[in-house]
């Protein structure tokens, strides 16, 4: 058990590096693109921040669990909202509100936030509904594609090691998150047959916390760079990558199902009740204060805590 524990760890970790790797990669690649950027880098840091999210649940998918890849995502989605944001919030202060955030931005996150949600009353994502909310991903990126936004673009071109060597990284990122990816599902089910839990619980808790570290990061090193106005559009797009894009592709390959009821239903309360805070501590005075930070923590918290006392 503790050996799994470890190794679970290890795999968490390859699959962040990987994927920030990959993502650093992407990013040199798209800059150098003769394209109309517009809100390219927002898209792409949604995408680079949902990547470890992505690659575990097409393995749990592809293993026939996908309960594993709702539990993460679900937990992800709860975990960005509450302890990353509010985690930032305390680092930076207070975290301003800029730009069409409170007007469109955050409306159609929330929707889309909770769309799984209502697809899952019947205890059930098909098919049909995971190209729903694929589907949906491409209204959402059509219609933010045609905001304006200026970004810089670089005029270097690649020369030797970038010529070469960025593609066998790229490669290797990708075929490491794909093996870590689907060894860590491995660990998750033996680990929840030992313990007697659920996939979606080990997925919501464990694996989720795991994959948001990125997200952790990245938004702790924005606040520590006087940054933290950019947390609120990359964090949107992380969720709404993970709401959409992620369990679509996992319901096409298998449906989703789950039968878990009391945790579905705790998880989507809580989820609600984290959107609905985090809509009226950001719309009070266009910022996040620390102590509004605090209360978020605060809340995941008391969410992680009520799931282990029902496990």
């Amino acid at each position: 058990m503790v050996l799994n524990i470890l190794v679970g760890l290890v795999l968490l970790v390859l699959i962040v590096l990987s994927s920030g790797v990959v993502v650093d990669i992407l990013e040199r690649y798209v800059f150098r693109l003769p394209i109309k950027k517009n809100k390219v880098t927002a898209i792409l840091i949604g995408f680079s921040l949902a990547l470890p999210e992505l690659f575990v649940g097409i393995a749990a998918a592809l293993d026939g669990k996908p309960q594993i890849a709702l539990g993460t995502v679900v937990g992800a989605n709860m975990a960005n909202l509450s302890l990353v944001i509010g985690g930032l919030a305390v680092i930076a202060v207070a975290i301003p509100v800029v730009g069409e955030y409170l007007e469109k931005d955050l409306w159609v996150a929330i929707l889309l936030a909770l769309m799984p949600f209502l697809m899952l009353m019947d205890g059930t994502i098909s098919k049909l509904e995971g190209g729903v909310l694929i589907a949906l991903y491409f209204v959402y990126v059509f219609f933010l594609s045609n905001e304006k936004v200026t970004v810089k673009q670089s005029g270097k071109k690649f020369s030797g090691f970038e010529n070469w060597g960025l593609p066998i990284l790229l490669v290797l990122g990708l075929i490491i998150m794909a093996v870590s990816s689907w060894q860590l599902v491995q660990i998750v089910v033996a680990i929840a047959a030992v313990w007697g839990v659920s996939w979606f619980w080990m997925g919501l808790l464990l694996v989720a916390f795991g994959t948001t570290l990125p997200e952790l990061l990245l938004l702790s090193f924005s606040g520590k760079k006087h940054k933290a106005s950019l947390a609120l559009p990359n964090l949107l797009g992380s969720v709404v990558m993970n709401s959409t894009v992620i369990l679509g592709i996992v319901a096409l390959i298998t449906p989703i199902i789950i039968r878990e009821s009391v945790q579905r239903g705790l998880s989507g309360m809580f989820l609600v009740f984290i959107l609905g805070l985090f809509w009226l501590f950001t719309k009070s005075k266009h910022k996040l204060e620390r102590w509004e930070g605090m209360v978020l923590v605060g809340v995941y918290l008391m969410f992680i805590g009520l799931q282990f006392i029902l496990a």
